[in-house]
């Protein structure tokens, strides 16, 4: 069981999406699944979050001049967060999500508590419409 539960905490920080149908076709309990996906996907999103904002220093490099904040830029800082973080999990997965957020320079912390919600969420979603899914075929 516990070979089960690092199999799907492995594959969820590579990819969420992957990682729930491993969970029940090892036969995880659902809050079991639920558990190791949710933290698997969010030790991804750090880490991917992290290699995003080096990325981000590593393209420009060469910048030296600061360049004035437009409406793009503040609309970015503003709302980015929200729509990565809650939408990039389902949408992206969380890795990705988490990537994109380091390399176009969101709030970190903001980005990652955001990204955790989105994670949990969709989680959540997911497992229990497996579950149920999985109990209307018996």
């Amino acid at each position: 069981m516990i070979e089960s539960f690092l199999g799907v905490f492995a594959l969820a920080i590579i990819e969420m999406w992957a990682a729930i149908p491993l969970g029940f076709h090892l036969k995880l309990h659902p809050v079991l699944l639920a558990v190791a996906t949710m933290t698997g996907a969010f030790a991804g999103a750090v880490a991917a979050i992290y290699l995003g904002n080096g990325l981000r220093r590593l393209m420009f490099w060469r910048s030296k001049e600061k360049t004035e904040e437009g409406r793009v830029s503040k609309w970015l800082i503003a709302k980015g967060p929200w729509a990565i973080g809650l939408l990039g999990p389902g949408l992206l997965g969380p890795t990705i999500a988490a990537g994109l957020a380091g390399a176009i320079g969101l709030p970190r912390a903001r980005s990652l508590a955001l990204l955790g919600a989105g994670i949990v969420v969709w989680t959540a979603g997911l497992v229990a419409a497996g579950a149920f899914g999985v109990a209307a075929l018996r």
